[in-house]
């Protein structure tokens, strides 16, 4: 079978993470596609924007505090402020988050549900291998995509007078990129124990939404103020990285957690009976 014949050659980096990236090329495609698209439509609005500054910044001031903590208190006047409110506020983390999440869940327990997880453990591979892969694909396609962003932003950007310092900018992808990780790190970890993908999906979507309000609303909250170190989004944007660069700290609580949540999957993976 076709399927068989590709993991059984012997590859430097492995047979399952080749040929997960293979069966999602035109998904990403035009998951890349979709996201330059959206990128060059925002850097379009910003000399509209540019030349209204004054205009959206008191509109903004006179915002409750819990929609000013939504949106961030950022400089509409400045590339990175605009950059920060209008891509990496919503779209940037949501669009990773929802394909991480996908892809984690899709890794094991959507095999599971479509019957090509027996055939793909009947070959001599161990299973931490195939779920290191899995998780490897995963990764990587959330790497290719922030990567696309990062380069729609610096090749179209200077076409509407857009210029953002590179370090900052660079940090925030990045971060970005380790956000959606950790959520799709959550969700292969949900779907390699239970075997249900509609669960990987729907919980760590679910924590992503009461994470990012627990974010958002803990500084105008006093009681939820503890809580904001167990965000995510605290470490995500927190110190302000497209201004101030990487923080090294926020970056490893985030690639941390991430690590966290595949050593639990590798553990249940080898655990469960998968006979049933």
């Amino acid at each position: 079978m076709a399927l068989e014949a590709t993991i059984r050659r012997p590859t430097g980096l492995g047979t399952v993470f080749t040929k997960t990236l293979r069966d999602q090329r035109r998904a990403l495609l035009w998951w890349a596609l979709g996201l330059a698209g959206a990128v060059v439509l925002y850097t379009s609005f910003w000399p509209s924007v540019r030349d209204n500054a004054a205009q959206f910044d008191r509109y903004l001031q006179n915002l409750p505090d819990f929609m000013k903590n939504l949106i961030g208190e950022n400089d509409f006047s400045t590339p990175a402020g605009y950059l920060q409110t209008e891509l990496f506020t919503f779209l940037a983390p949501i669009l990773m988050i929802v394909y991480a999440v996908g892809a984690g869940a899709r890794a094991i327990a959507g095999e599971e549900e479509a019957g090509s997880l027996d055939l793909l453990l009947s070959v001599p591979i161990r299973r931490r291998r195939v779920l290191v892969d899995k998780f490897a694909a995963m990764a990587a396609g959330s790497l290719l995509l922030v990567a696309v962003m990062w380069i729609s932003v610096v090749s179209f950007g200077p076409l509407f007078d857009l210029r953002v310092g590179l370090g900052g900018f660079t940090a925030m992808t990045f971060n970005t990129f380790l956000l959606g990780t950790l959520f799709g790190s959550i969700a292969l970890a949900i779907g390699t124990a239970t075997g249900r993908k509609a669960l990987a999906i729907g919980v760590p979507s679910g924590l992503a939404v009461a994470t990012f309000i627990v974010n958002t609303l803990a500084p105008s909250v006093d009681w939820l103020e503890p809580f904001r170190l167990l965000s995510p989004f605290y470490y995500y944007s927190g110190g302000d990285p497209m201004l101030n660069g990487l923080d090294p700290v926020h970056a490893s609580v985030l690639a941390g957690a991430s690590a966290v949540a595949l050593a639990f999957a590798l553990w249940a993976f080898e655990r469960r009976d998968l006979a049933a």
